[in-house]
This record gives C-alpha cells, sequence and structure tokens, in this order.
C-alpha cells in the first residue's frame, strides 16, 4: 500500500509569494493555466486592530506530490523553494507530528 503524503502550510508565515506554485508548474512543465498546487488569497481583513491577509498554498493532487517525494528522495520542489519555511511536504503521519509541534495556525491537507 503507498504511503499517505501530507502537505502541511504554517499559516502565519505563508508570503502568498506563489514559488511553490511556480515549482510545481516548471517541476511537471505544466503551462501557466495548469499547477497541482494553488496559492489562494482571501480577502484582507482586520484582526485585532491589524490588517492581515489570508493566503494558503493547497495542493489538491497529492498524487503528484507522493510522486515528488518518492523520485527526489523526500525533497518535494515546491517545500524546497518556498522563502518562508511555511510549506512542508511528507508522510502524513510525520506531517501530524509536525503540525502537533507547530505554533500558528495550520492547514494540514492528506
Amino acid at each position: 500500500m503507498a504511503k499517505k503524503v501530507g502537505v502541511l502550510v504554517e499559516l502565519d508565515y505563508c508570503v502568498g509569494c506563489s514559488a511553490c506554485q511556480l515549482s510545481c508548474q516548471g517541476y511537471y512543465d505544466l503551462p501557466v493555466t495548469e499547477t497541482y498546487m494553488r496559492v489562494f488569497l482571501g480577502k484582507p481583513d482586520v484582526v485585532d486592530g491589524h490588517h492581515e491577509m489570508f493566503m494558503s498554498p493547497y495542493a489538491y493532487r497529492l498524487d503528484k506530490c507522493a510522486y515528488c517525494l518518492e523520485k527526489e528522495e523526500g525533497n518535494a520542489p515546491c517545500a524546497a523553494i518556498c522563502i518562508s519555511r511555511a510549506l512542508h511536504v511528507g508522510e502524513l503521519e510525520e506531517m501530524k507530528q509536525l503540525a502537533a509541534k507547530t505554533e500558528g495556525r495550520l492547514a494540514l491537507y492528506s
């Protein structure tokens, strides 16, 4: 049975730069209109008197993430290029353990 993959995003640190999305497109040689990782930007909001912008990468083809992990020996190109180190890709159980230790808002996709 194939190992399940998890994608963990530390939402307090993601800057919404879309480097992960571009890395995914480049890795799979996809046209600019397609990708397996997409960064969603929400509307600005005021939280505790400060402006805040919700942004989050979302991997919706985890079979492709599993392929990257296997082919690149655990070094997913999207996570490697993340400038804020907010994106982590790995085995689901490993990502759950990391999520339990990580502060901030988390999004875990499996």
